[in-house]
């Protein structure tokens, strides 16, 4: 890969982490620690790894989109670094796991439209492969099961206090 391609797939990434992450505060953790999880949640520092290999694979999937001047590649490698950032915003900033597992939904449409674009590249296929197994095998379960643990109230509906 040339540098050049390595470094603006980098700053694509970099860039993506720290917006999408910025919004993240000590409120939206908390709310997300009182939330009842699925007996099978990762723990915390699983999710950093996670996230923080993901954002090293879309890098490096990026980088290779770019040094081949695949355009559609790319197009879709930029969709999944804004999808995801846009999934921290819905999930975090609205404090809902319903909004959560509606945009991992959404989210999952640029992922596997990047997934077949780099079918034919078999070190960026096989790179982002684990990551969109985890996506389709875990992050789709985990959100679903998390929303129908933690339903969102209708609007303008209030809970009654627990006794």
């Amino acid at each position: 890969m040339r540098r050049r391609s390595v470094l603006r797939a980098s700053a694509c990434a970099g860039a993506a982490a720290v917006v999408g992450n910025a919004f993240i505060g000590k409120p939206a953790m908390a709310w997300f620690h009182g939330l009842t999880a699925p007996r099978w949640q990762l723990p915390m520092p699983a999710f950093l790894g996670v996230g923080a290999l993901y954002y090293g694979i879309v890098g490096y999937v990026l980088a290779r989109t770019i040094d081949r001047r695949d355009a559609r590649s790319t197009a879709w490698g930029l969709a999944v670094l804004m999808g995801n950032e846009a999934w921290n915003g819905v999930f975090f900033g609205r404090r809902s796991a319903r909004a959560g597992f509606v945009g991992l939904c959404a989210f999952v449409v640029p992922l596997v439209a990047l997934q077949w674009s780099v079918a034919g590249d078999a070190r960026s296929r096989n790179a982002l492969a684990p990551y969109t197994a985890y996506v389709l095998l875990y992050d789709l379960p985990w959100t679903y099961r998390l929303w129908r643990l933690n339903p969102t109230p209708a609007r303008g509906h209030r809970p009654a206090p627990r006794a």
